[in-house]
C-alpha cells in the first residue's frame, strides 16, 4: 500500500517512514513523514540529525486534474549542536516554503501553455484559487524580448476598449516564426525609445521589415533600420482597394434602397462578395438555382448584372482586378515597376474619388510595394525550407490567437501580464523558470 502511494510522489519506499491515504469529501489526504536523513546547518555547515520539533505543513498537490489532493507533511526542524540555529529538512514536495507543491506548479504552467485555457479554468483543474494561479504564472513566466531576425513584421492589434491606448503592437520574426515582442502602444516616441535600446549589431541583421500602410512605422523603420528594405504588406494594399470598391457599391445600393425587393438591391446587398471573389474558380461559371431569381444562374452572370448597374462600379471593379493581376503575376523588376506606374495613372485618371484616393496611396507607397515582391527563405512545421514573398501574413495569424486569448479572459487589465501570457503561448520554445523570479507585474495595472 505504501509503495503504491509513494509512487504518486516519485518517492522510494525506503525514503518514507509514514504514508497514509484518506479520502474525505472527495479530497485525497496524504499523511506523510519522511525518514530522518539529517541535514547540514545553513549557517555553519555542521551535519546533524538532532530534532527540535515537528511541524505539519499542508501542501496542495493537484497532480490529478479535477481531483483534490492535499499532503499533510510532518516536517522535521533540526537544531545545530554547534551554533544553535534551526532549519527544516529538505523535502521533495516543494522547493521553497510555499503551500503548493512543485508538481502542482509545473501542472499549472503546462496548462497555461494552451491558448484555450484561462487563469480561471486552470484554477478549477488544479484546485487552486485564481489569484494563486496568477501568482504562480507571474513568478515563473517573464519572457524577455527575442532576438531580431532577417525578416521582421510589424502590425498593431486591438487590446482593450478600457485601456488608455486601445491598440498594442506585435513584432514578429517572419523567417523564424516566433513573436519577438509585444508593445503596450504604437506611439512613435515610445517605439523610437524601444528601438534605440536594441544594439546596432542586432538591428543590422534585419534585411526586410513588413508593415501596413502606416506612415509612423515607415519613418521608424527607415530611421532605425537604414540597411533594411521597408515592404508594404500586400494584403493591406488589397484591403484598401477593396474598401474603396465597397464604398462605391454602397453608394450605388442606396439608389435602390426604396425598393428592397428589387433585383438591383438584392444583387448589391446580398451578392456583394462576388465583387471580391476569384473568378477563375470553375464553380463561378456553373449555373445554380437561385431563390431570388427562381431560375438557374451562375455567379459570373450575377456579377455582370451587378456591374451593369453603374459605370463607376464597373470601372472600379476592373481597376481592382488589374491590381490583383499585378499582385499575383511574376514579372521582372523593370516590367513590374512600369506596370505599377500605369496602374497608378489609371486609378487617378478614373475621376472616381475613392479610386483616385487609392491611386495617390499607391503612388506614395510605390517603393515599399515593389520591395514587397522580394523573397526570403523560411521553414515550415516539418522543417522543409521554402521561398516566400515578404508579407505580414504570419502576423495576422498570430493576431487570431491573441484575439482568442483576450476573448476567453474577457480582457486583461494588466498589459505586462497579458504580454507574458501571449509570448508564453505563441512561442512554442518559450519555457518558464523553475525558480521563483521577482514579480514586477503583480501590482502594475494598465492606466
Amino acid at each position: 500500500m505504501i509503495d503504491s502511494i509513494t509512487s504518486v510522489f516519485d518517492l522510494k519506499e525506503s525514503e518514507v517512514e509514514v504514508c497514509v491515504e484518506q479520502i474525505k469529501n472527495k479530497t485525497h489526504h496524504y499523511y506523510i513523514k519522511l525518514r530522518n536523513t539529517g541535514g547540514r546547518c545553513l549557517k555553519c555547515g555542521t551535519y546533524t540529525r538532532k530534532i527540535k520539533e515537528y511541524r505539519t505543513r499542508t501542501i496542495t498537490h493537484s497532480i490529478f486534474l479535477n481531483e483534490k489532493a492535499v499532503i499533510h507533511y510532518s516536517a522535521r526542524r533540526f537544531i545545530c549542536p554547534e551554533c544553535g540555529s534551526t532549519f527544516f529538512e529538505s523535502n521533495p514536495f516543494t522547493s521553497d516554503y510555499s503551500n503548493v507543491s512543485d508538481k502542482t506548479v509545473k501542472n499549472t504552467l503546462d496548462l497555461l501553455k494552451n491558448y484555450n485555457e484561462t487563469f480561471s479554468s486552470v484554477a478549477r483543474k488544479v484546485d487552486l484559487s485564481v489569484s494563486e494561479v496568477i501568482r504562480i504564472f507571474d513568478q515563473h513566466v517573464q519572457p524577455k524580448r527575442s532576438r531580431l531576425s532577417k525578416c521582421v513584421g510589424i502590425d498593431e492589434f486591438y487590446f482593450s476598449r478600457k485601456a488608455a491606448k486601445k491598440y498594442a503592437l506585435m513584432i514578429l520574426s517572419l523567417d523564424k516564426g516566433y513573436v519577438i515582442d509585444l508593445r503596450r502602444d504604437r506611439i512613435k516616441s515610445h517605439l523610437s525609445s524601444y528601438f534605440r535600446n536594441i544594439p546596432n549589431e542586432e538591428k543590422n541583421i534585419v534585411q526586410y521589415i513588413s508593415i501596413d500602410l502606416n506612415e509612423n512605422y515607415r519613418e521608424l523603420a527607415e530611421f532605425w533600420f537604414p540597411s533594411a528594405k521597408v515592404c508594404a504588406d500586400p494584403y493591406h494594399v488589397i484591403k484598401i482597394i477593396n474598401n474603396a470598391l465597397n464604398e462605391i457599391r454602397l453608394t450605388v445600393m442606396r439608389r435602390y434602397a426604396s425598393n428592397k425587393r428589387s433585383d438591383e438591391y438584392y444583387l448589391l446587398k446580398y451578392q456583394r462578395d462576388l465583387l471580391f471573389t476569384d473568378v477563375s474558380y470553375d464553380t463561378f461559371h456553373t449555373p445554380k438555382k437561385n431563390h431570388h431569381f427562381r431560375y438557374h444562374i451562375s455567379d459570373a452572370s450575377k456579377l455582370d448584372m451587378m456591374l451593369d448597374l453603374s459605370t463607376n462600379l464597373k470601372e472600379a471593379y476592373h481597376l481592382k482586378e488589374q491590381y490583383m493581376y499585378f499582385n499575383s503575376t511574376d514579372m521582372d523588376d523593370s516590367e513590374r515597376e512600369d506596370f505599377l506606374d500605369v496602374l497608378i495613372r489609371e486609378f487617378i485618371a478614373s475621376e472616381i474619388p475613392e479610386m483616385m484616393s487609392v491611386g495617390l496611396t499607391l503612388s506614395n507607397w510605390k517603393k515599399e510595394i515593389l520591395n514587397s515582391f522580394d523573397t526570403y527563405t523560411r521553414k515550415d512545421k516539418k522543417g522543409n525550407t521554402y521561398t516566400t514573398r515578404v508579407t505580414s501574413g504570419p502576423v495576422e495569424g498570430r493576431n487570431k490567437y491573441i484575439k482568442i486569448i483576450l476573448k476567453l479572459a474577457n480582457g486583461y487589465s494588466n498589459f505586462d501580464r497579458f504580454r507574458n501570457r501571449a509570448l508564453y503561448v505563441l512561442n512554442k520554445r518559450q519555457g518558464y523558470s523553475e525558480t521563483v523570479i521577482a514579480n514586477p507585474v503583480a501590482k502594475k495595472k494598465l492606466k
